[in-house]
């Protein structure tokens, strides 16, 4: 299901420890998974709050190294939303 920028940073500004949106993206930009979570490290000097992981499906994206990190929702947001990513969960 698509989702605005809007909706992306109400649903991470609300995410306890162990919560996570996962998004698929059209072939056009790569196809694979998008996955964004907080980061197990924060708040770890040089740390940043939340971090968005890709991978070709579900599993490789969560056991990838995190390719954008923020403390910042919207910037990771909009990076989903720029790539007409839609929310599997």
């Amino acid at each position: 299901m698509k989702v605005s920028t809007e909706e992306i940073i109400k649903q991470m500004e609300q995410f306890q420890t162990g919560q996570s949106l996962t998004f698929s993206f059209p072939a056009v930009f790569g196809g694979g998974k998008a996955i964004i979570a907080l980061n197990p490290k924060y708040p770890g000097k040089g740390e940043k709050k939340y971090v968005l992981k890709l991978g070709k499906d579900e599993a490789m994206a969560e056991k990838a190294s995190p390719i954008l990190t923020s403390d910042k929702p919207k910037h990771l947001a909009k990076w989903i939303t720029e790539r007409f990513g839609e929310q599997v969960s």
